[in-house]
């Protein structure tokens, strides 16, 4: 029972690089919310958010629903019973602390099992996703070549921000698959 609260503690413990990356994830979840307008727009009285024009030609929405998944799959059984918290006040401190939480295993993850991978293997983690979404999105993007200039900048920070969120959730679990294969390795 000590061991566990002590892994516990370590885990989520506060220190700046878990804040930055927490801060950093709120701040991509909230240019999403304010590219949700788009959806709405059309709606009277609904005013448009500051920065919207400007982030406009960005893809923060999709990658973002994408990070935020997990989080919508946890509170199933709440919506099961007609409580649905991602429609409810407690969407932001919910997404706050799932993303602290993100961080942490992010963060405790690279720490124990991650920092010790040779360097070439690392960094094919973190690249393996940015080239299956570079070539999931090469089609679309080939099929409409004469408007490929003006959509450019959504095209690049789509394949950005998705590759950056599929090699988060990828280099987590390969972090933490190596840990337990490292625990069922120890004990025969």
């Amino acid at each position: 029972m000590v061991e566990i609260v002590t892994l516990l503690s370590k885990l989520l413990e506060i220190d700046l690089r878990r804040a930055l990356c927490t801060i950093l994830l709120l701040f991509f979840l909230m240019a999403a919310y304010i590219q949700s307008y788009a959806f709405v727009d059309d709606v009277p009285g609904v005013n448009k958010p500051p920065l919207y024009d400007l982030l406009r030609p960005f893809d923060f929405w999709a990658p973002a629903m994408l990070l935020i998944m997990p989080m919508a799959l946890l509170t199933l059984p709440l919506q099961w019973l007609g409580f649905s918290p991602l429609s409810s006040p407690l969407v932001w401190p919910l997404q706050a602390i799932y993303l602290y939480f993100l961080s942490c295993l992010l963060a405790f993850g690279h720490d124990r099992w991650g920092a010790k991978w040779r360097k070439g293997w690392r960094w094919l983690i973190w690249l393996l996703p940015f080239l299956i979404v570079a070539v999931l999105w090469m089609p679309g993007m080939l099929a409409g070549m004469s408007a490929f200039w003006n959509a450019l900048p959504f095209f690049i920070s789509s394949i950005l921000f998705t590759g950056c969120v599929l090699s988060l959730y990828i280099y987590i679990a390969a972090c933490f698959g190596v840990g337990v294969y490292k625990k069922l390795r120890a004990h025969p």
